[in-house]
């Protein structure tokens, strides 16, 4: 991906095909050229090098200056925004291109490698001029360099440096074209899979949803009737077999429709609460407040029933003595907010972030995965505004209260 605060030459150019248009430009004007970074490091082959600068280069002490050059040359050909022509160490007369994509300098072609007589008008690119002439070969190679004016070289310098600075910010241009394009087309594709998955997971929770009677609880509803119905032909065998008929009724609905009125859903809660009551005694105390104008809001199917059977499971049953389940709801702004509280033993906040992070799909040890679900399609219907919210100091009797928050007026 190209980076517009960091752009890397390798990201805008094709090094292969820049080899092949600098070993033209070498054949086509006959002098030697090499691509280099920002560091003056060559990222391309030598083209058309002079006999003497190649032997010059296989000296370790000769190639650094010849890197400080070609590093220095391109430095000052990106300060003026233009082709620069200078002297470099050896005393040949070389010109330095600076490719710049959207005012950044990423790199520099180096050319030259001639030997020119007028060069009053050059300036050498380093004060530090090799002394190469004790060496007998290196000398005889020198004055087999060929000769160019200097006002050759800057002709050449100057149309290559419009064409081809030309093409690279056309290609760049290209490049964030495609590369924006791929994006735009990943991100429809991914917002389409993210649409389609999130009807599937609400599909398929709803579908969990109607299906999931948790066994232990089952068991314990048809234990109880057993019971009740060997020692009394009493009423309360009645209310139980009526509201266990009721929940599973509710339960087992069939409707195309996710959300349930807030009177659904306290009914419901009030069967589980009254089983529950006759099954545990004196160890379950509830209350519900809820005004009744409020009714006809919506919130997803067996919101408030999972919360309280979270609270029935975690507190009332691990307590011998017991506790206390609190419902009530009141008007916020536009919403309507709903609170669950229970006298257990609270929840650290980690353990909070755990349940609401879905942790217990991680781990089967982990429990509070109705919590989870309940998080996830009250965001999925409302939006992450409306996510379920968890307080607890952490110690008893304070325990936990969830808070669910759902809009007073809801149009799909």
């Amino acid at each position: 991906m190209l980076n517009r605060e960091n752009i890397n030459i390798g990201d805008v150019i094709d090094i292969q095909e820049l080899q092949t248009l600098q070993d033209k430009w070498a054949k086509a004007t006959d002098i030697a050229f090499i691509t280099v970074d920002v560091n003056g490091t060559p990222i391309t082959e030598q083209s058309n090098f002079t006999p003497f600068c190649q032997r010059l280069r296989e000296f370790p002490e000769y190639r650094e200056k010849c890197y400080y050059c070609d590093a220095c040359g391109g430095r000052k050909a990106r300060k003026i925004g233009k082709a620069y022509v200078y002297i470099c160490h050896a005393g040949l007369t070389d010109f330095a291109i600076p490719i710049m994509v959207k005012g950044q300098y990423i790199g520099a072609f180096l050319a030259g490698q001639v030997f020119s007589d007028d060069t009053e008008g050059l300036k050498c690119i380093t004060n530090k001029m090799t002394d190469f002439h004790s060496n007998e070969e290196l000398e005889n190679l020198y004055h087999q360099v060929q000769k160019m004016p200097v006002e050759k070289i800057e002709a050449v310098a100057q149309i290559i440096c419009d064409s081809y600075n030309y093409s690279v910010e056309k290609e760049y241009a290209n490049k964030a074209d495609a590369e924006l394009r791929e994006k735009t087309l990943r991100l429809i594709k991914e917002e389409k899979l993210r649409i389609e998955m999130e009807k599937s997971l609400r599909d398929i929770e709803l579908k969990a949803l109607h299906y999931q009677i948790n066994p232990h609880f089952l068991f314990n509803v048809l234990n109880t009737i057993g019971r009740l119905a060997f020692f009394e032909n009493a009423k309360m065998t009645e209310d139980v077999v009526y509201a266990f008929s009721d929940m599973m009724r509710y339960i087992l609905r069939k409707s195309s429709d996710p959300l349930s009125s807030l009177k659904d859903e306290v009914t419901h809660v009030l069967n589980y609460l009254k089983i529950q009551k006759i099954r545990l005694g004196s160890r379950l105390q509830y209350s519900i407040d809820i005004d009744e104008a409020d009714y006809k809001v919506k919130l997803p199917f067996l919101t408030l029933v999972t919360i309280v059977e979270n609270s029935i499971k975690h507190v009332i049953e691990k307590n011998a003595n017991g506790g206390s389940i609190r419902i009530r709801s009141y008007r916020e702004n536009e919403n309507l907010v709903i609170e669950v509280s229970d006298d257990g033993e609270g929840m650290s906040q980690l353990q909070i972030n755990k349940v609401l992070r879905g942790d217990a799909y991680k781990n089967p040890k982990e429990s509070a995965v109705g919590l989870y679900n309940v998080n996830n399609r009250l965001m999925n219907y409302f939006g992450t505004e409306y996510a379920l919210q968890i307080r607890s100091e952490n110690k008893a009797p304070l325990g936990i209260t969830v808070i669910v928050k759902v809009p007073i007026s809801y149009k799909r």
